[in-house]
Order: C-alpha cells, then structure tokens, then sequence
C-alpha cells in the first residue's frame, strides 16, 4: 500500500500523457488496417485472381489482423492507464476534501494522516483553558474522521496500483519459448487446446490475441465474448477517428459509411448489454464488416438456430438482423414450450454489396467453409445433445446452400427468399430431404430473376430459371416448402409504420418475412423448436 506522502506526491497527469499515446499509437494502427483497403494504396486489386492473388490477400488479412489486434491492445492500454489516472486522482481529492473539512480550529498534517491543536497564537495550555474538554473531544472526533478518509484513500490507490499492474501485464505479449498463439484446426482440436492452458495464459491470450480467441470455433463461447468485446471496443473507436478524419478531409460520403458502421457496432453493443447476449465472432473481414452474436445461451439451449443474412449485410445492418433474429427466437421459444432457444446471427462473410454484386457465386463460395466450421463449433461446444437449425435469407441461403453440400452440422436447414442454393435437388445438400424447408413470398420479385447456369436433368441439360440455381420453394426440388404472407406489392403505396417493414421500397415483399404475426414466421418458429410437420 502506498504511504500518504507518496499518494499525494503521485502525478496522475503523467498516466494521462501516457494514456494519451497508447491511444494515438491505437489510432495510427487504425489509419494503417485502413490503407490497406483503400484504393490506390495498399489495397490488393478486386479483379486479380488465382493462387497468388489467395495468397496475397491471406497476407493481408492476416496483417490486417494483426495491427486491427495491436491497436485494440494500445486501446487497451490507454483505458487502463486512463482509469488509473482518474482513480489516483480521486484519492487524492478525497484527501484533500476530508482535510478541508476538518474544524479551522485544529491543523491537519498531510505528512503524518494526523489533526492536532495550533500553537501559532496562543499556547496549547491557552487553548485548553478556553475550550476545555470540548476542544479534546473535538479533536478525537477530527483524528477519527480524517484517519478514515485518509485509510480508504490509500486503500482505493493500492487496488488501482494492483488492477493496473495486473491489467498491463496480461497485456504483455508471450516470452519466447511460451504457449504458441496458433489454435489447432477444428473445432473439437480448438476446445480442447483452450482447455489445456493455464488460466493465465487463457487470460493474456484473450487480451493480447481477441482476434485469435474471439474467432476461432470451439473455443468456449464465455471466452469468445470476452475476446471480441474487446475487439468491439477498438473498432467502434476507430470507426469515430475514422469518421472524423474523414470528415476533416471533407470526405463526407467516406464520413457517413464509416458512421453507419458505428452505428451498427453501436447497436450490438446496446443489444450486448441488455443481456442474454454472446459476442461470438467479430471482424472487419474485406467488405461490410463481419458480426455472429448469440442471444440466448447456444452452449445449453435445446434449440439452436443460425441465420444467415444475404446481400448488403454486414455491421451497417445489425440493428435490423438482430431484430430478426430476435422474432426467430420469439417464435421458436413459443412453440418450444418449456425447451430453451438461442438465436444466432451470423454475418461471418464478405456479403455481397448490391444486387448486382448478388449475381456473383464466389463470396458464397468462400463463406462455405466458414459457415460449416461456425456450426461445427456449435455442435461440439454444446453441452450434451442438440437441436441445430441453420436458416439462410436471401444471398445468406446460397451461403448456406454452398455449406450444406458436403454436409454441415444441422438437423434441418430453411431458405427463405433464395435466389437458389446451387444445387438442382434437396438431395445434393447433405441433409435428409425431409429436413430441407423453404418459402418464398407471392410478391417477391427474387423468384422473377433470371438465371443463367443449367444443371443436368433427366431430359438432358436445362435452365436453373433462378440466379444461383433451382428454386428451393419450387415444385420438384424435393424439400418441404411452406406458406408466407404475400407480401407488400412495393409500388404506389405507402409505408405502414405498424410493421418493421417498409412497404413503399419495390422489394419490400423481400424482407417481410420476419413481421410478427406472419404465417412463415410461425412455421420458421416450429421448424426451430422441432414441431412441424411435412
């Protein structure tokens, strides 16, 4: 415990000026992630493909990791070194307040913590006489309160001095020689990995590494929440730096992209700490920013589902997929009965900008893997037997179609709105037929888009009549298609501020699917909590 004389000789302002640089080095690493997606500097060319090109943008997002990963530990290190300041600070004040408060006829000395009665008039003896045992009794009492205020000063300090030492060396990077910070391969390999280190190291790792902890399947999801909160609060940080320079370079369009990113981040942190919540995977990824976010528990809930967002999701939209995610829950909780349900969204890919971007198969194909190993963690992390539901929206259902090929760890899978899932039959997904949904709203348009590719029939080569492959909602594709509302037409009407949905946008029909009361949203509720029927 520091002494009185070293508390108050304690220069908080040097912490703050310490502070201050953590958190421009934080910012400078910021400005660097973000080079290297800025055309015409760093950024990799976007029509460049083959194996160097996968090569060379793993280089780059791994060192975009890396430096995303150091200026949330300088970030870090500025909140610590920040809070400690103001802690010193406040003890000090408290020291200063408790002396000021003592009676002006005695003086306190700040050397000792003690309150004594004044010679500088009048002898003690002189005093004494005049104020007589009221004046003693004055004194103890002083002594006595001072004493107080001056030990929970002190006390306070010490565990400021012991939270920041702790809190920086977890910070600290491995010594050579130490626990390699390089997960196993799969999800089971990853579990058991993190359980095989010391709680110590477990704790470094998850403020050195969040992105390794935070995005590796089948690390326990209490630690990934720990890690990619973290990971949160350095790019919610950034996000306004960013938007701020952007704003000085008169850089307005740039300033209000990175603002609605902020305010998608800005939402799941609001969503977080409302409770029932886990942050389970977070990254900036090479397009509009990657989210998965559990509500509910997904170790021990019976049921658990994963929705799938398609084109234009990312963190700019997870105030309206975590509403949707929140209606999946809703509906499956009801026809649970007493079983327990978690929600997953998973926007752990590169999504697909615009509808044009949407005709394009490759970033399906890429998120594939991703998809299959999220589910794969989902079922080895849980806590005895599970329901796994796996529902893909939009471009979000080819994703899940590309992942259910090979075979995915789901017990049904559901598209809803599919532009195709890339394979001509429900038999091709890796999933018994029977446990293969789909619907697609009356009056929407996703189903009128044309598609180019064919696949081999019995009468020889044919159409898909779909972007991305047979319709899954359609007659002969072999899984179970069930009712949706129609949907709102889109055209020469008006917004009914009743529903989530905005009817007056041409593809309003698209994303109507989740509004409460809707026969889909029932039938996606009972596909979750296991109780429908063909």
């Amino acid at each position: 415990m520091p002494s009185l004389s070293e508390l108050l000789a304690a220069d908080p302002g040097a912490w703050l000026r310490r502070a201050g640089a953590w958190d421009a080095l934080s910012r400078d690493l910021a400005a660097r992630a973000d080079d290297l997606d800025r055309t015409g500097h760093a950024a990799l060319p976007g029509r460049w493909t083959g194996a160097d090109a996968d090569r060379a943008r793993e280089q780059q997002d791994a060192l975009r990791a890396r430096l995303t990963t150091d200026g949330a530990v300088a970030t870090r290190a500025g909140e610590v070194l920040g809070r400690h300041a103001g802690e010193v600070l406040a003890a000090q004040r408290r020291i200063v307040q408790a002396a000021l408060a003592v009676h002006p006829l005695l003086d306190v000395d700040l050397a000792s913590g003690t309150v004594s009665v004044p010679a500088v008039t009048r002898g003690i003896a002189t005093v004494f006489a005049v104020g007589g045992p009221a004046v003693v009794r004055l004194l103890a009492v002083e002594n006595l309160r001072f004493g107080n205020a001056v030990r929970s000063a002190l006390a306070e300090a010490a565990r400021s001095d012991a939270a920041t030492t702790a809190a920086l060396h977890a910070l600290r990077p491995a010594a050579p020689g130490g626990v390699p910070a390089v997960a196993p391969a799969g999800a089971a390999a990853a579990r058991t990995w993190w359980a095989g280190l010391p709680e110590g190291e477990r704790d470094r790792l998850t403020r050195t590494r969040p992105d390794l902890v935070g995005g590796t399947d089948g690390i326990p999801a209490a630690a990934r929440d720990r890690a990619n909160r973290i990971r949160l609060d350095a790019e919610r940080s950034r996000l306004r730096a960013h938007a701020d320079r952007l704003r000085m370079a008169g850089d307005d369009d740039g300033a209000e992209r990175a603002e609605a990113g902020l305010a998608g981040l800005d939402a799941v942190s609001r969503r977080l700490d409302a409770g029932d919540a886990t942050l389970m995977g977070l990254d900036r990824g090479s397009g509009n920013g990657r989210v998965a976010l559990a509500v509910g528990d997904p170790e021990r809930a019976a049921h658990v589902v994963t929705h799938v967002p398609g084109t234009g999701t990312g963190w700019t939209s997870a105030k309206e997929d975590l509403r949707r995610v929140d209606a999946t829950r809703d509906a499956a909780r009801d026809a649970a009965g007493d079983g327990e349900v978690a929600a997953v969204l998973w926007t752990g890919y590169d999504a697909p900008a615009d509808l044009a971007g949407a005709t394009d198969g490759r970033e399906a194909d890429r998120a594939a893997a991703d998809l299959r190993r999220f589910q794969d963690g989902l079922r080895t992390g849980h806590d005895g037997p599970v329901h796994l539901t796996a529902v893909g929206h939009s471009y979000g259902s080819l994703v899940l179609g590309r992942a259910a090929g090979p075979g995915i760890a789901a017990d049904d899978v559901v598209f809803v709105g599919s532009p195709g899932v890339g394979v001509p039959h429900a038999s091709e997904l890796g999933v018994p037929t029977d446990r293969v949904w789909a619907t697609t709203a009356r009056n929407d348009p996703i189903q009128h888009a044309p598609g180019t590719e064919v696949f081999s029939t019995s009468r020889g080569q044919a159409p898909t009549g779909l972007v991305h492959g047979a319709n899954p909602a359609g007659a002969g594709f072999g899984g179970t298609v069930f009712d949706s509302a129609p949907g709102p037409l889109g055209r020469d009407r008006f917004d009914d501020p009743a529903t989530p949905t905005d009817e007056s946008e041409w593809m309003s029909a698209h994303s109507a699917y989740w509004d409460p009361g809707t026969p889909g949203l029932h039938t996606i509720g009972r596909i979750v909590a296991g109780t429908a029927t063909r």
